[in-house]
């Protein structure tokens, strides 16, 4: 990549930041992504966290609750096999094959083709860049490089953190889709009590319970949070 095309992706970030009156952070630079790449949505995760360090537009917001929800996709491939993940063509039957639940739900809220791009230290994979569009077709070579600035961007705010998790905290706005995770934790905890199990295991049963009753994540947390739903060890959730 040319060293003027950087600048200008900089740029383009850094005049978003100022424009926001704020140090350049993550949600400057998923903003700089969706406008340079035509992007419906566009959020940036870290490997191991359910909910986004940072989501950008409301088919990035649907394209969260989708993976959190069906715990397949293009960001949780990313995370295991540490290599990128570009699916020019969503609604194609090879994607459909390759991930059943997640490619059909993912159409269905207007998403056609979806990038993502690990964000790395050496070996290491800390997370990844994952970016939506409502067309579908690949990236041009302009628009992958400015992906990869963006991702390279990202991690560098990430590292400069004393850690990712702080970042990760520091940088999730107090709005409503951080009341929604914090909910799904909140979930979490209880139905890890309810079945006297860790977290890990608690959560799958409520991702488990959400994907069996076609409903939202954040939809099933609201309901334990709200002791409308318990789940219990030996029988099915019981409806308060």
């Amino acid at each position: 990549m040319g060293t003027d095309r950087r600048r200008g992706i900089l740029a383009v970030i850094d005049e978003i930041a100022r424009t926001d009156r704020q140090p350049v952070n993550v949600r400057h630079v998923c903003l700089a992504c969706r406008r340079g790449l035509t992007a419906s949505g566009v959020a940036v995760y870290l490997a191991g966290a359910v909910e986004p360090v940072e989501v950008v537009g409301s088919v990035g917001e649907e394209m969260a609750e989708l993976r959190a929800t069906l715990g397949e996709g293009p960001v949780a491939e990313v995370m295991r096999q540490h290599h990128p993940v570009f699916v020019p063509h969503l609604a194609s039957p090879g994607s459909a094959r390759r991930w059943p639940a997640f490619a059909p739900a993912a159409v269905a809220v207007g998403v056609a083709a979806v990038f993502v791009v690990p964000l790395t230290l050496g070996a290491i994979v800390l997370g990844a860049l994952e970016i939506c569009r409502e067309v579908d077709g690949p990236l041009s070579a302009p628009q992958l490089a400015d992906a990869l600035v963006c991702a390279d961007t990202a991690t560098t705010l990430l590292l400069s953190r004393s850690s990712a998790l702080e970042a990760a905290a520091a940088e999730l706005p107090h709005t409503e889709p951080e009341s929604r995770w914090a909910v799904v934790h909140q979930a979490t905890g209880m139905v890890s009590v309810q079945l006297d199990t860790d977290l890990d295991q608690a959560f799958l049963r409520l991702r488990a319970h959400a994907y069996r009753t076609d409903r939202r994540l954040s939809e099933v947390a609201a309901d334990v949070v709200a002791r409308r739903l318990r789940f219990t060890p030996d029988t099915n959730e019981k409806l308060r």
